[in-house]
């Protein structure tokens, strides 16, 4: 009793301390995609620099992704890209994001959609006709059709969190689990929506536990809150903040018995077992990584900036980047095969295999009318 109520308060206490990212290699066809709206293509791109803008680097998932897309981007092509870090003061990004417009050094704007990006790309593409602009992760509901020189790409990071929800529901011995998200934010909670879905559709008794951060990279909070998770019961917790990811996998294997005690970690944005492998002094924490969800933010944005340079991204729309096209997915590796058991590898086949066919349909976040109705259904899955 006193844990439960420990973990409640603490729980309450960081929801307020309130993320991102599985891909294929091969992005789709322009005509595999689904979209808002049928946009129109824009003549080839003349060279310049290409600017990327994230909050800051170093998380080793979703921003790192998306800076190696573009400086891949840029090598490809003969141009020079830069990085604009713009910290956690979001009153600072439009004068940051208006003065890298003013400057002419930059041709394309790289960008995620979150913290008001997309929408500081839609302020100013009307401002400078001649630049590209290309906000990545961006939600769906997003209304691009006034913007000629703006371009959205969507994850379906709620069908790749499905597919780890059936992992960690079939995997689970305690018959609970909980996710740790990045921040309350729509994408976040497309993120979650997938998962809770995928939890009960392997295991309609599991029990699930949930908490938010706040967006800012604190690594120690949140292995501490996923650590709560872990000391309430839960033995698979899916982290949906990929520079946390290695960390609360040192606590599993240090502290809470790791692998050999059934307690695992899903990853997100990268392959997390890989990374702690190649990760010099993190290798023993690499073996509660059951596996990683991942959102392919590297080609996305090559894959977005090679047809502006083309001139065949459609400006003006939003398109889908999901489990249909290879958006999104699982890591299905040598490692998976190995440790999981077979019913957990059976479990995620014929899953994978279901939501792919269209058999399921995944809910989403941006089906919701408003934040309270999709928060009604976000509770109903508290046991």
């Amino acid at each position: 009793m006193k844990m439960k109520k420990r973990l409640a308060v603490l729980l309450a206490l960081f929801m307020v301390f309130s993320l991102a990212a599985c891909g294929s290699k091969t992005p789709p066809a322009s005509g595999d995609n689904q979209s808002e709206s049928q946009g129109e293509s824009q003549p080839a791109e003349t060279k310049g620099g290409i600017v990327y803008f994230c909050k800051n680097l170093g998380d080793k998932g979703f921003n790192d992704n998306g800076w190696a897309g573009t400086q891949e981007s840029a090598k490809k092509n003969g141009m020079e890209s830069t990085c604009i870090e713009l910290g956690n003061d979001t009153s600072t990004y439009d004068s940051a994001f208006a003065d890298a417009c003013e400057s002419g050094k930059y041709s394309i704007v790289v960008t995620q959609s979150n913290f008001g990006l997309a929408d500081l790309c839609l302020k100013y593409g009307p401002d400078y006709p001649d630049m590209k602009f290309i906000a990545f992760d961006a939600g769906m509901t997003t209304d691009f059709s006034s913007a000629p020189n703006v371009y959205g790409a969507a994850f379906g990071q709620n069908e790749g969190s499905w597919l780890a929800g059936v992992i960690a529901g079939s995997l689970t011995q305690s018959n609970k689990v909980g996710v740790f998200l990045f921040q309350d934010v729509p994408v976040g909670n497309d993120f979650l929506v997938g998962y809770l879905e995928g939890v009960r559709y392997a295991n309609p008794e599991c029990e699930l536990t949930w908490a938010y951060g706040n967006g800012a990279a604190d690594n120690a909070k949140v292995k501490e809150v996923c650590g709560l998770m872990y000391d309430s019961g839960c033995d698979v917790v899916y982290v949906v903040e990929g520079g946390a990811c290695i960390a609360v996998a040192e606590d599993v294997t240090l502290n809470r018995g790791g692998h050999e005690a059934n307690k695992w970690v899903i990853g997100c944005d990268s392959d997390q077992y890989a990374m702690a492998k190649e990760n010099p002094g993190k290798e023993a924490y690499a073996d509660v990584f059951i596996t990683s969800m991942l959102k392919d933010v590297r080609v996305a944005v090559t894959y977005s900036v090679d047809r502006a340079m083309d001139g065949t991204l459609p400006y003006g729309t939003v398109e889908l980047l999901g489990l249909a096209v290879n958006g999104v997915g699982c890591v299905d590796s040598d490692y998976f095969r190995t440790v999981a058991p077979q019913k957990v590898q059976d479990a995620y086949d014929n899953a994978l295999k279901a939501v792919s066919d269209g058999t399921v349909k995944v809910s989403t976040y941006f089906q919701y009318a408003n934040y309270e109705e999709f928060s009604a259904y976000r509770d109903s899955f508290k046991k």
